[in-house]
């Protein structure tokens, strides 16, 4: 490692670019303005996530478990956050930085984290291919094996790779999901839901069993532990690690703050060089530099805020109507294994039996866009960020599309030998949710407030609530996810 001053290596203080003007004050105009990457994000948990694990969670449980849904997006936005302040105020990733200050050998903290994520990647995958497969047979009433039609989604879903520009599909999936997103709110309002036990269940509560329909009708699902299965579902709310890595890489093609500078390559090289346990990361302090970080602040937090927001919404929208459609007194159905999409269609038949087609329609949107965004962009800039510290040649953008094709290439590959193995779909889910989507952020939060204490400069640091909140959440995802990781295991091993 080359150590030396800032001034030695030409860094002197660093000051942001002018802040754009709309960040100086909040409307919601300007909310739409600064979401992107965080909106991408949010899209590709949705039909895992939200559509599945929320609304079996309601069918399951009901509105008792509200409260974990809020905690979690809440636990998940702070440490997702913290990340993407990080690579705002500097101009790097964090786990660039982790590879100096971490103790012991170097890069270790990047390259665990990473090889976490892509261990994930296939898991994730295939959960998709087996979605799309159902989907196929119901939508299309034929009698295919749904592993034949996950195939043939899984290749086109890789081919797009190779595609320049998806952006038509891209806008029609955008307005199908929110057309989704918008019908399910109402169903929640005509589908007159238990209200006053809803704002209860938003006081944290365990439930000490599963209903006894669950255990006559559902054997295999009250055989999971109960911390098991509500973990399970937490962990594919939002996405994980597999995701937020290179969510927060994403930001670069934002040139918010210091990644706004004329030429940011050459400064995180600059910044690569500067030993931080000699110096700290030197941002100008005074007022006017002051004041422009944090208004390219606001950019990352309005982008967060708003993709889990939305996250969040569309969970309880679903864990209510699967309360109300799908559970004790109603029609007593889990979404599995065999069953992952259909049941819920019910959701929208209480406002017009036509709403089913949109229901169906919108569900290709959200399975097969999130394949797309997973294979082209959301895991390239993972393994790019996890492993450029230690493979400097991922940062050449000429390997670029290399990367993203190699990256799909795993995938699809890792998630075809799953979907023939006749591994289960809430198996693979489970462990992609536990392992990236709950273990792996407690690790993040963690390291994420060392490097905030050990690099930036006071003034640059979390609000101590903030940092209080990241403590919290990265004690409670760490705890929480090496428990259900050994029920995981200890369940599915028999």
């Amino acid at each position: 490692m080359t150590t030396g001053q800032p001034e030695k290596l030409g860094l002197g203080e660093l000051r942001f670019p002018e802040a754009d003007p709309r960040l100086k004050k909040w409307s919601f105009g300007n909310l739409l303005a600064f979401t992107g990457p965080g909106m991408i994000l949010a899209s590709v948990t949705i039909g895992n996530g939200e559509v599945f694990s929320a609304s079996r969670g309601g069918a399951v449980f009901g509105v008792a478990i509200l409260w974990t849904f809020v905690f979690c997006a809440i636990m998940k936005a702070a440490i997702v956050y913290s990340g993407a302040r990080y690579i705002t105020l500097t101009g790097e990733h964090p786990f660039q930085r982790w590879a100096q200050i971490i103790p012991g050998p170097r890069n270790w903290l990047a390259l665990l984290l990473g090889i976490l994520a892509v261990a994930c990647f296939p898991s994730w995958a295939v959960a998709y291919f087996q979605g799309l497969g159902q989907w196929s047979n119901w939508t299309f009433h034929t009698d295919i094996n749904p592993m034949i039609w996950g195939m043939i989604w899984g290749v086109i879903g890789f081919a797009t790779v190779f595609i320049r520009s998806f952006k038509i599909v891209e806008n029609f999936q955008t307005v199908v999901v929110g057309l989704m997103i918008i019908f399910a709110f109402i169903a929640v309002f005509v589908s007159n839901p238990p209200w006053v036990e809803a704002l209860r269940g938003l006081i944290p509560g365990a439930p000490a069993d599963y209903p006894q329909w669950v255990k006559d009708g559902f054997p295999d699902v009250a055989a999971r532990p109960i911390p098991l299965e509500i973990i399970a579902y937490l962990g594919a709310l939002g996405g994980g690690s597999y995701d937020y890595i290179g969510y927060v890489g994403s930001l670069r093609a934002k040139r918010w703050g210091m990644l706004g500078v004329p030429n940011p390559a050459e400064l995180e090289a600059k910044l690569d060089r500067l030993d931080t346990d000699v110096a700290r990361i030197p941002l100008a302090e005074d007022g006017e530099n002051l004041e422009n970080g944090r208004a390219w602040l606001r950019a990352a937090q309005l982008d967060v805020v708003a993709s889990f927001v939305s996250v969040t919404i569309l969970a309880l929208t679903f864990l209510i109507l699967g309360d109300v459609v799908l559970g004790t007194g109603a029609a007593e159905s889990v979404p599995n294994n065999d069953n992952i999409l259909s049941d819920q269609a019910a959701f929208f038949s209480v406002i017009s039996p036509v709403l089913v087609y949109l229901y169906q329609i919108a569900i290709w949107a959200a399975f097969f866009g999130s394949l797309q965004a997973l294979f082209s962009t959301i895991y390239p800039y993972t393994v790019r960020e996890a492993f450029a510290p230690s493979f400097t040649f991922l940062r050449n953008p000429e390997h670029w599309h290399k990367i993203r094709v190699a990256v799909a290439a795993y995938t699809f590959l890792g998630a075809t030998f799953l979907l023939f193995s006749g591994v289960s779909y809430t198996a693979v889910i489970s462990f992609a949710g536990i392992l990236g989507g709950v273990l792996s952020l407690g690790v993040w939060g963690f390291a994420q407030l060392w490097t905030e204490h050990k690099v930036l400069p006071k003034a640059f640091q979390m609000h101590p609530a903030l940092r209080v909140v990241v403590l919290i959440s990265s004690i409670f995802l760490f705890i929480a996810g090496a428990i259900a990781l050994v029920q995981f295991f200890v369940n599915f091993l028999g």
